[in-house]
């Protein structure tokens, strides 16, 4: 029987306990009461509001095992009457004996009550419930991303696995190779090894030993590195360091100027000392002395090696030109819809399959402004609320730790003049969505911003783009088995140099997220009052992977 549930029989042989001449009650009935009222939580509380009606008593259990609880510290015997069950006895006339063995009873009953209570806090019927959760994500925040990486061996226990990596605070040891950070303030940091060196913070490392040139950023806040005895701090600069494991540390500023503190007191650094540019200095834990500043020990830039074909194609996962095989008559026709590589299949508009997406071709366009090879050439048209879905070969995975990069071409067409549902976007999705799903969006709004979603973060950033105009849009993925997911995009300008690495500035940022959907499939979208141009679509695992011109398909 569930100690939540009374038994049918309670409410007779109550009403017999309370309503029936003296000796009708007999011991048989009046052991079955007691059972009842031991194991059934509801007929106590049943049978003590009854009480409660005839006596006055308080109606809050806790205050009643309270005031039971000198019946325990003294240890009162069941046949010795308390004050307070005194009260609880009330005999009337009609009543007959059972009815104080019941009180007792029910007055042992609340001695257990009161002791369980007084050991774990709660009613055997009232046990707290143990909720499952997984184990909870530890939201550090990132601070630096690993931009670039050459010939590198890493040390240590954790180290980077690949370039584009974001990191959190953490110790890291480059054994060989060069590496360049980029700290979210915007500072750049490169290293060559053997160096140890610990990201602190966004504006802050430190450097045991090794050697290291501090690019500083205008815009960015005072950034300190900290060496064994002094720390640096960069006014404007750009500077090289060698430091020793003793602390002996080799400067070199080749632009702007250094403040240079001592870690705790010293003679020598009684206040700080300002190296200015084309300054080299020997710094000592006794003794400052100038050497001659010899730019070319240093790497300041990490050194790179140009990329073949066949490297660019095993880094792209999926590509699009959009030309067609077969070039139809009018050209508007021609079947756009199964170019490229990393594709299951062709462009459909329904998520579940459905028929050929609606589009028009423009097979001998392009929205790049550069040179491409004629199987380049082509881009799709979307109006009108037309969507497009396509499956990826391989997913971009946000449950494991890795690095995306994506990219197309875009071109808002002049709509007419109606101002809502003119937005279009790319979108990453998965193959069941639900109504709150996740998804990875970027394009543009009715208004023109650039718009970025990730997860439930939807960011749009002035100024807005224009119409008739095309721009390069290029995101990185940062995924994430155990820490947290994040989003960059940036919308490139005609005008505008595509840089042969990260840019230190992106249109939109999402915050750091966590998100361990699978998306495999890629959606184009233009809405209902909506014209938009697509071009030269592709994912891949590298920088160099999504802006370069050349199709990998051309790869052998």
């Amino acid at each position: 029987m569930s100690v939540q549930e009374i038994p049918p029989e309670f409410e007779e042989l109550l009403n017999r306990l309370l309503d029936s001449p003296e000796g009708e009650f007999s011991p048989t009935e009046f052991e079955a009461f007691q059972n009842i009222l031991k194991s059934s939580p509801d007929a106590m509380h049943q049978y003590f509001e009854y009480i409660d009606i005839n006596t006055g008593i308080k109606s809050d259990w806790n205050e009643r095992l309270q005031s039971l609880e000198q019946i325990v510290t003294r240890e009162t015997p069941v046949s010795v009457r308390s004050p307070s069950v005194a009260q609880i006895h009330a005999p009337g006339p009609r009543r007959s004996q059972y009815i104080n063995y019941a009180l007792v009873a029910a007055a042992s009953m609340m001695v257990f009550l009161l002791m369980e209570w007084l050991v774990s806090g709660h009613f055997f019927w009232d046990q707290p419930q143990i909720a499952q959760t997984e184990t909870a994500v530890v939201n550090l925040p990132y601070i630096a991303t690993l931009t670039r990486a050459t010939d590198c061996v890493w040390g240590g226990d954790a180290p980077p696995k690949f370039s584009g990596q974001r990191l959190l605070s953490q110790d890291l040891f480059l054994e060989e190779g060069y590496a360049e950070f980029r700290f979210d303030t915007g500072v750049r940091l490169v290293i060559e090894g053997p160096t140890k060196i610990k990201m602190d913070s966004a504006c802050c490392a430190t450097v045991s030993s090794g050697k290291v040139v501090l690019h500083g950023y205008e815009a960015a806040p005072e950034f300190a590195l900290i060496t064994p005895q002094l720390t640096f701090h960069d006014i404007g600069t750009e500077y090289g360091a060698k430091i020793d494991a003793d602390g002996e540390v080799d400067l070199h500023v080749f632009e702007g100027a250094v403040r240079v503190d001592p870690n705790q007191d010293n003679q020598m650094f009684v206040a700080s000392i300002i190296i200015k540019e084309g300054q080299a200095k020997q710094l000592k834990e006794d003794r400052i002395d100038d050497i001659q500043i010899k730019p070319e020990d240093f790497k300041r830039e990490v050194p790179t090696n140009p990329k073949n074909i066949q490297a660019i194609r095993e880094e792209t996962r999926a590509y699009d030109s959009f030309h067609p095989a077969i070039i139809s008559d009018p050209e508007s026709f021609s079947d756009w819809r199964n170019a490229g590589m990393g594709w299951k299949n062709p462009w459909r508009n329904k998520l579940n399959g459905g028929e050929p997406a609606h589009g028009d071709s423009q097979p001998l366009n392009s929205l790049t402004g550069s040179k491409l090879a004629e199987d380049q050439l082509g881009l799709v048209e979307l109006r009108k609320g037309n969507t497009a879905w396509r499956t990826l070969e391989k997913p971009v995975r946000m449950n494991k730790d890795a690095i995306y990069y994506l990219s197309f071409y875009m071109q808002k067409q002049n709509s007419g003049k109606a101002s809502d549902k003119q937005y279009g976007n790319l979108s990453l999705m998965t193959f069941t969505p639900a109504q709150s799903q996740n998804k990875i969006l970027i394009g543009m709004s009715s208004h023109n911003f650039s718009t970025l979603q990730a997860g439930m973060q939807v960011i749009e950033n002035a100024p807005p783009l224009q119409t008739n105009k095309n721009y390069f849009f290029v995101a990185k993925i940062v995924a994430s088995e155990n820490a947290s997911d994040q989003i960059f995009m940036r919308a490139f300008a005609p005008e505008e140099t595509i840089p042969g690495h990260e840019p230190p500035v992106w249109t939109c940022a999402s915050d750091p997220f966590k998100d361990s959907s699978v998306y495999d499939q890629v959606r184009l979208h233009a809405a209902r009052n909506a014209e938009f141009l697509f071009d030269e679509l592709r994912i891949g695992t590298t920088w160099d992977s999504v802006i370069n011109t050349q199709s990998p398909e051309l790869a052998p």
